[in-house]
């Protein structure tokens, strides 16, 4: 019933979990992944999984107008009406059934809040991890329907859109996960790796420069986000 579309850069930790979250709630479904030259299994693990694989390279530079390009056209082509379009950490908590029931409104674009999931135990167990916060930041409408949908005009880091077409947002409110925050030293080693491949057009406009957050920052903001925490999967 929808296709999948998300952008990866060595996720190997998480994209299997990512994977079956979608499966389960839309079995078959097609999950295309972009991946950005990952080093590590990515590409191999999304291949086992039956998965379309299609390469982009960005000379090793981390360019979020490059990720605005691709979330922004390249669920044109897909061959099912519904398309969902994330980063490979987002998961959205919609079944089959639920999306079918949207569908028989009239619904062309679903509404989510994110939830900024953390790991409250310093291993490395996704599965476990049920605890966050409602994110401060707008939720992103990660799934329409592009029958009705002709363009989304997604902003860069995708928290804004312009959706142009006929736009009817669906009353109900989905959760999204967000699995940001998984292990205290993953992070900062994925920040390192990451702030070394921060573009001087993401310097220049201010874009994703979360991620020159020093070690003891993010140890913090661990600190801080377990102390907020609440049990919300």
């Amino acid at each position: 019933m929808i296709t999948v579309h998300t952008v990866a850069y060595n996720e190997s930790l998480l994209i299997q979990f990512m994977i079956d979250h979608y499966r389960k709630r839309f079995p078959g479904c097609r999950i295309i992944v972009y991946d950005n030259m990952s080093t590590d299994n990515t590409v191999k693990i999304a291949l086992a999984n039956n998965c379309d694989v299609i390469p982009f390279d960005t000379n090793n530079e981390f360019q979020d107008r490059r990720h605005m390009e691709i979330k922004n056209n390249c669920w044109k082509d897909a061959k099912t009406d519904w398309v969902l379009m994330c980063d490979l950490d987002e998961l959205l908590d919609i079944n089959e059934v639920e999306l079918k029931t949207e569908e028989g409104f009239g619904t062309s674009m679903i509404r989510c809040e994110f939830y900024d999931m953390i790991n409250m135990e310093d291993n490395l167990d996704i599965a476990g991890m049920k605890y966050g916060e409602k994110s401060p930041l707008p939720g992103k409408f990660l799934l329409f329907n592009k029958k009705l949908i002709n363009e989304i005009n997604y902003t860069p880091g995708a928290h804004g859109c312009n959706p142009m077409g006929t736009v009817i947002y669906s009353n109900k409110v989905y959760k999204a996960y967000h699995y940001n925050a998984i292990n205290e030293n993953v992070t900062i080693e994925k920040f390192k790796d990451y702030s070394a491949r921060l573009s001087p057009d993401n310097i220049k406009h201010g874009w994703s420069l979360f991620v020159l957050s020093t070690p003891e920052q993010i140890r913090e903001e661990y600190v801080a986000g377990r102390s907020k925490a609440i049990k919300v999967r």
